[in-house]
């Protein structure tokens, strides 16, 4: 029989550290798809290729490669953008991810007890940065969350971040610290790494944050982790202008937030659990 633990571990949790190994041709490949971001939308193969440090003409049969399984496509002078398939995969992660599935009913009953107050939102460890990957709202919300879905925040701001953080294991908070001490120490985390461990000991600890203008000014974050088997698989969080909460709804809204991850994380069990099964019986 399938232990739900550890299937829940190597679908979500796996965040330790990763033994790099010499760039395969699909690594390279894949490479490219990173060149696309909003400061840099488009390019072309001479460019590309003097980015990357590669040969014209590999890039060329890269990019060629890209445009026809609709990743990337040509928009006119030889210049190259993100393609269609995109939003084809965008789509069905959104209608298919196990813990965007899983959350999804408990975020649109949060959303609704803090209707234009404050949106929700679930986000996940992606590399060395956090990642908005399902966000709710009810109602007319006159304020701006950075918080969308698919961008990529700071790990060391924000109470989203703060609670992912907190619970990494040892030796990548350990590993993190020796690459970004600066960023520990500039928001208040601890200038060594002894510090540190303390600061998230009591993040960890508590089993929620709270913060007010870290991430957007004026805004309150109120943030819970998402864990099971003792790993972190994300964190929930309402957000909204901070004289929308009182302390009393701080507190309310904990409350609420740690029963809508607890249930996430039994439907998620629930989700695994039953695709074993219907593994075995295929």
């Amino acid at each position: 029989m399938i232990s739900c633990a550890l299937s829940l571990a190597r679908l979500l949790c796996d965040s330790g550290p990763v033994k790099e190994a010499p760039l395969s041709t699909a690594d390279r490949l894949l490479t490219m798809l990173d060149l696309f971001t909003l400061d840099r939308p488009d390019w072309s193969v001479d460019e590309a290729a003097e980015a990357v440090g590669m040969p014209t003409s590999t890039v060329y049969r890269y990019f060629n490669s890209l445009s026809r399984s609709g990743l990337v496509a040509t928009v006119g002078g030889g210049r190259y953008i993100l393609g269609p398939s995109i939003i084809r995969y965008d789509r069905q992660l959104r209608l298919t991810d196990p813990l965007v599935r899983s959350a999804r009913g408990e975020m649109d009953r949060l959303a609704a007890t803090v209707e234009g107050k404050g949106v929700v939102f679930l986000c996940r460890l992606f590399g060395d940065q956090v990642m908005c990957v399902s966000r709710a709202s009810v109602g007319n919300t006159p304020f701006t969350i950075s918080y969308e879905r698919g961008r990529l925040m700071p790990l060391f701001a924000g109470s989203a971040s703060r609670v992912i953080l907190a619970n990494l294991p040892t030796a990548k908070i350990n590993a993190l610290y020796r690459k970004y001490a600066e960023k520990f120490e500039q928001h208040g985390l601890g200038n060594t790494l002894p510090a540190v461990r303390e600061t998230l000991k009591v993040v960890r600890n508590d089993n929620c944050f709270v913060t007010v203008g870290e991430v957007d000014p004026g805004m309150r974050g109120i943030s819970v982790p998402v864990m099971a088997s003792g790993k972190i698989l994300g964190s929930l969080t309402v957000a909204g202008p901070r004289q929308g909460f009182t302390q009393p709804q701080i507190a309310r809204v904990l409350e609420q937030l740690h029963e809508a991850a607890q249930r996430t994380v039994e439907e998620l069990h629930h989700w695994i659990s039953h695709t074993a099964t219907a593994v075995r019986n295929s």
